[in-house]
């Protein structure tokens, strides 16, 4: 799954940057200094695959400990003893009931506590990404910043972080009944971002293109070449991330580029490598 990173947190991420040395004193508690231990939090959503209302008693516990396993290992505040209480003591309809309304309250209450537990004594950046998530008060929005919107901020923090733009989203026109002039406009804006995401081969191709090509050739190319282009370079922007780092790294891209698609280099380049690199407890570039 590929998470969306809101306008407003590129923003305080593109704004507020400290300085490597004050990154080292502001780290947040969900990486564990001494460890470099990532505690990346579960959706508790996706291990509900069966019918509540109509599972067996069997399948509630089950269900209830897996969920309690997972609340363990994620160290929430509540969760876990309302459930461990439950299993001990209560009927299987008493869980079934709590599977099906408390538990969320409680999950999302959990959640909120685990973002306020990311700021004290966190920098201004990370605490703004915080604020963000806690004033949207979503669940999604939780989890979003548990489980990469606070290692972008601390990438940021570090002067590290280069955020790769989903060329797809721009072309919101059909190539095929496009004017000329909205093709060239597309080109352009295609053509701006990938020179700011510093990518090998599709900025020059794309410029010598408008210089010299048809609307027709400009057209041609957006429909089949560019995709091609665009994919090759996200490639080797993954693979420029593996010189000189650390094992974690290494292993998050080596996944990336075995599974070749658009959307695991992006969900790599875009938070998976900075994950590894907080699990390496590396937060600036080699």
């Amino acid at each position: 799954m590929r998470w969306k990173i809101s306008a407003g947190v590129l923003l305080v991420l593109a704004l507020l940057v400290s300085t490597p040395s004050a990154m080292a004193q502001t780290r947040s508690p969900s990486v564990n200094q001494a460890t470099c231990q990532v505690n990346l939090y579960t959706d508790i959503r996706e291990l509900v695959t069966i019918d509540v209302d109509t599972a067996s008693d069997l399948e509630i516990r089950m269900l209830a400990n897996q969920i309690l396993a997972r609340a363990r290992a994620d160290a929430l505040t509540t969760l876990p003893g309302r459930l461990d209480e439950l299993l001990r003591s209560g009927t299987p309809d008493d869980i079934r009931a709590f599977l099906k309304t408390g538990m969320w309250t409680v999950w999302t209450i959990d959640l909120r506590i685990a973002v306020n537990q990311t700021m004290p004594g966190a920098s201004d950046t990370v605490r703004a990404a915080a604020q963000e998530a806690l004033d949207n008060g979503t669940v999604d929005a939780f989890l979003g910043y548990l489980n990469r919107g606070l290692y972008l901020a601390l990438a940021q923090d570090a002067g590290a972080l280069k955020l790769f733009q989903d060329i797809r989203e721009l072309v919101t026109i059909d190539v095929d009944t496009a004017s000329d002039l909205e093709i060239r406009i597309l080109a352009n804006q295609i053509l701006a971002r990938a020179r700011a995401d510093a990518l090998t081969t599709l900025p020059g191709r794309l410029d010598e293109l408008l210089r010299n090509g048809t609307p027709d050739d400009i057209r041609a190319y957006l429909k089949t070449g560019m995709r091609t282009a665009w994919t090759i370079d996200l490639r080797i922007a993954v693979n420029q991330t593996i010189p000189g780092a650390g094992t974690n790294v290494q292993a998050a891209a080596q996944e990336a580029l075995d599974n070749g698609t658009i959307d695991a280099f992006l969900d790599y380049l875009n938070g998976g490598l900075y994950i590894a690199r907080a699990r390496d407890c590396v937060y600036q570039l080699p």
